[in-house]
């Protein structure tokens, strides 16, 4: 569907109900049974392609764990990120993890939710080495106040729901101190690396309302913790004139 072009002058508006905000410790299908394999393929683990598909995780952490701490970080980054990072970095990346959050602090926003997947796998394999993967798991039903606003609602964009989850915070949260101009221009390509996983119900033309569950770090929607209604005039990238 094309994104409808909206007037500035148009009144967009919803209602924002938070159902749920909570703590989790992984996104889900983030690793899959194939994962597993590949990882345990990728460290020359023997008979891999004979394992039962549902012991496969433990098994991909127990391989992990006969190589030095750092090793098995090396080599899950190099899994999951290829030639996303050099050696130099890897390694440094191998070293920091052990002690930081990065999935929260690292530089580069765009390597964030591959960082949290491999804390995860590094938390399972050494949890006495690793800190905790812990992220948001938000939930929340946004209800399309008129026409014009639908059309969001229709075919949810990370965009459009930055915006949203915004409108639930007060100014100074650090979405809005990092990206203010993003939230009230009209481009926010940082959007997709914000927020990593989202699941949507559909839109239900009865209720003219859809419900949406993010995954995403905990920075993002810590503001948003005791807040359960409010309204937003929230807008997808590319949609004003």
């Amino acid at each position: 569907m094309p994104i409808k072009i909206l007037s500035k002058m148009t009144k967009l508006k919803c209602s924002v109900k938070i159902k749920e905000l909570k703590e989790v410790q992984e996104i889900p299908g983030a690793w899959t049974h194939k994962d597993f394999l590949g990882i345990l393929e990728y460290v020359e683990y023997e008979g891999a392609a004979d394992i039962p598909p549902e012991e496969l995780k433990d098994m991909a952490c127990l391989a992990l764990s006969d190589f030095e701490i750092e090793e098995a970080a090396v080599k899950v980054l190099e899994f999951r990120l290829r030639d996303q990072l050099n050696k130099g970095q890897r390694q440094n990346l191998a070293t920091e993890l052990q002690e930081d959050k990065l999935w929260e602090e690292y530089s580069d926003l765009t390597l964030h939710e591959e960082l949290f997947n491999v804390g995860c796998i590094l938390y399972w394999a050494f949890p006495r080495n690793f800190p905790e993967p812990e992220i948001a798991r938000l939930q929340i039903q946004i209800t399309s106040a008129n026409a014009e606003s639908k059309v969001n609602l229709e075919q949810p964009t990370a965009s459009f729901l930055t915006r949203i989850l915004n409108d639930g915070m007060d100014e100074n949260n650090i979405m809005n101190r990092l990206f203010d101009e993003n939230l009230e221009g009209n481009m926010f390509p940082e959007a997709t690396h914000i927020l990593w996983k989202i699941d949507s119900t559909g839109y239900d033309p009865v209720t003219n309302s859809i419900t949406v569950t993010i995954y995403t770090s905990w920075n993002w929607v810590e503001d948003l913790k005791g807040v359960s209604h409010f309204e937003s005039a929230a807008y997808a990238d590319g949609q004003l004139d």
